[in-house]
């Protein structure tokens, strides 16, 4: 009952819902919708109760909610899960890999071990953020996995850009708004015996935070839909639509092997193409001018020291202002 308490709560929202009016729709008592409720308090999510009815703290995505928007072939279609709350949809997915197929989406209002690249921590509130994975079992020899990041990156972009909102792309996997992180990718590759057996995809969107949900040391680099847009945000479509782009990019690199149609996005929406930024790889540190992305997913960066063009591998170093702030 819980996601379709949630669709008709949201429908409404920011109006209450009188209880007898989900005892009808649902076909049950008070007793059992208050039940129903106190179980997802329990789990952190606000849900206000007036004599008018019940009211969401801020907008919730559903299944239902997704559905009426979603118009993809395989990715949702192929299974789209929600939990309220889960230590990682990655580790889900790590657990239940041979029961989950291609294509399958698992989503979560809050996240208790979620992490980002380089295994920094997501922060991720009950209820004020998405915490999504898609699972890839298909694949052509030829794709490379690599480029999957940015190829999300570019997808989520495409979405996030419906909003009307400046959208940035922070090579290789950060989402920006106007210098702040509003979203991340996370690819990760599962192996059995040498041999790759799936890969998943893993976003995290700030929705509905204000500036006090974060946590202190990332005060001035987060942001969330919400504030950007000055009012609570419904996720539903965002997420049909980033599915739907995500399909579209998806599909065409395994068909064609041509990852241009979304590299020419992440350069087109890049955040650093053209900055002086530093590169910190371990305990050294240098500046650079970025110049491009490479065919390779690669940054194409100019030392500024030796002058010497080179590129740098997204797993192996980290983009800085030259100061040492958040990009």
């Amino acid at each position: 009952m819980h996601s379709h308490l949630i669709f008709q709560l949201n429908k409404q929202f920011p109006n209450p819902v009188p209880t007898e009016t989900l005892s009808q729709q649902f076909n049950c008592s008070a007793a059992e919708i208050t039940e129903a409720v106190e179980e997802l308090r329990a789990l952190g999510l606000v849900i206000h109760s007036y004599n008018s009815g019940l009211q969401l703290a801020s907008p919730l995505y559903s299944i239902p909610g997704i559905k009426t928007y979603l118009n993809t072939q395989t990715f949702g279609n192929q299974g789209l899960y929600l939990f309220e709350t889960i230590d990682s949809t990655h580790t889900y997915v790590s657990n239940n890999l041979s029961t989950i197929d291609h294509g399958s989406v698992l989503l979560a209002y809050s996240q208790t071990a979620g992490r980002g690249r380089r295994g920094r921590k997501w922060s991720s509130p009950i209820g004020k953020s998405l915490s999504l994975s898609i699972v890839l079992k298909e694949f052509a020899a030829q794709m490379k996995p690599t480029l999957l990041t940015q190829l999300t990156a570019a997808a989520l972009q495409q979405a996030l850009s419906e909003t009307g909102l400046p959208i940035a792309i922070k090579w290789p996997n950060d989402l920006l708004i106007n210098r702040r992180k509003v979203a991340g990718v996370l690819t990760e590759a599962m192996f059995e015996r040498q041999v790759l057996q799936a890969i998943t995809i893993g976003i995290g969107i700030n929705l509905n935070q204000s500036q006090t949900d974060f946590p202190t040391e990332i005060h001035t680099k987060a942001t969330s839909l919400a504030l950007e847009t000055e009012a609570p945000f419904f996720a539903d479509k965002l997420i049909a639509q980033f599915l739907q782009y995500f399909e579209q990019f998806y599909q065409d690199y395994q068909q064609s092997l041509d990852p241009e149609p979304f590299l020419s996005i992440c350069r087109q929406e890049s955040a650093v193409i053209g900055e002086i930024v530093t590169v910190v790889q371990g305990d050294k540190r240098r500046d650079v001018e970025v110049l491009g992305i490479e065919a390779t997913g690669e940054l194409l960066v100019r030392d500024l020291s030796s002058q010497e063009q080179m590129t740098l591998i997204s797993s192996e170093v980290s983009l800085r202002n030259p100061d040492g702030s958040y990009i």
